[in-house]
């Protein structure tokens, strides 16, 4: 009996037919230009990304002004993104192979357990530095102290690994769902399995109360901050229309003067980096928010995969953020392009040894 021609062309793009594996990829549809582009678009993120994550962690171990609690969790976010930029030189190659995936299966199980984990621990580190900014800025200092332990932050620092991969990825190993994926020539999940919908869920859910958490975080900051300089604003109206004109009132608001603009100046230096980090969660939701609505579609074509490279963008933009923005990382960043490492302020004990023993 012949073949229906809908049945068949089911066959060859999803099964089997003649006994044969037939599955057309998504570039053999829409043409193999696309093979050029997106391998390239790989090639160019991983490069950009691995050196300009290398830069953020090198930076933080050379100067002591980036130790802190805050920029723990950026660094995680770059070993994050570093990861992800890793991945991509792989997914380059399996897109130009003709033969399929070019290496041995466990390095695609490894590469497809990566690409789960990767985008929720960036979005659970938003999270982490969104909430930290918050009480910094919100919360009394004592407050911030308990909170942010050396203890409590390493904890922290762990959930952002440990919840993507026991509740989005351990899944995958009972679904089966992991490996090459020949329509899309890719290692990942498989969007097409029947039980795919429980990842799918357990991700959005991620996803969704993170943004929440993330815009309660920085809508807070921002009302904070508007209602504390209106406060100040109206403290500094009062004080001017109480000062008497004498020479001894005037060398004491000299002292006043210097005082607050110090205190303020410390204040502008924490809302400006609030602001970069601000810049750097509207970011990632402009590189990943367009795949993610894509997803739950199940329209797979070459949108999906400009979609996804569009996200994985995301992970070489911090970096490029924090140069132009961020007002410590921007100098050190400077004097590591100039290679004027004894201008780095604040050097660390390590850059110290390095310098004296030159």
């Amino acid at each position: 009996m012949e073949t229906p021609p809908a049945l068949d062309n089911f066959l060859m793009e999803n099964g089997t037919k003649n006994g044969t594996q037939q599955v057309i990829s998504i570039y053999e549809e829409y043409g193999y230009f696309n093979v050029i582009i997106v391998s390239t678009l790989f090639s160019v993120i991983a490069f950009v990304g691995l050196t300009g994550n290398t830069m953020v962690v090198i930076a933080v171990a050379l100067s002591c002004k980036l130790q802190n609690i805050t920029n723990a969790f950026i660094v995680n976010l770059s070993i994050c993104d570093f990861i992800t930029c890793v991945l991509l030189p792989f997914q380059a190659a399996a897109v130009i192979s003709q033969d399929g995936w070019p290496l041995s299966d466990w390095v695609c199980y490894v590469i497809a357990s990566l690409v789960i984990i990767t985008p929720s621990t960036s979005i659970l580190n938003l999270v982490m530095i969104s909430l930290n900014r918050y009480i910094l800025i919100t919360k009394p200092r004592k407050l911030y102290m308990k909170v942010y332990t050396h203890h409590n932050v390493a904890w922290m620092i762990a959930l952002t690994w440990l919840f993507p991969f026991f509740v989005l990825l351990m899944p995958q190993f009972f679904l089966g769902g992991l490996g090459y994926r020949p329509k899309f020539k890719f290692c990942l999940w498989n969007s097409e399995h029947e039980d795919a919908h429980i990842f799918q869920a357990s991700g959005t859910l991620t996803f969704v109360v993170s943004t929440v958490l993330i815009i309660f975080s920085y809508a807070s900051i921002f009302l904070f901050v508007r209602k504390h300089m209106h406060v100040m604003a109206k403290k500094e109206s009062d004080d001017r229309a109480s000062v008497k004109i004498n020479e001894r009132a005037h060398d004491n608001n000299e002292v006043k003067s210097y005082t607050s603009t110090k205190k303020e100046t410390i204040s502008k230096k924490q809302i400006e980096i609030t602001k970069n980090l601000c810049v750097v969660v509207v970011t990632f939701f402009i590189c990943t928010l367009p795949y993610s609505i894509h997803l739950p579609t199940k329209i797979y074509d070459m949108r999906g995969t400009y979609l996804g490279t569009l996200m994985v963008f995301n992970a070489s933009i911090n970096p490029i953020l924090y140069a132009a923005k961020h007002p410590h990382f921007k100098i050190i960043f400077r004097c590591m392009f100039q290679c004027k490492y004894s201008d780095i302020p604040a050097p660390s004990r390590r850059l110290r040894k390095i310098l004296n023993d030159m």
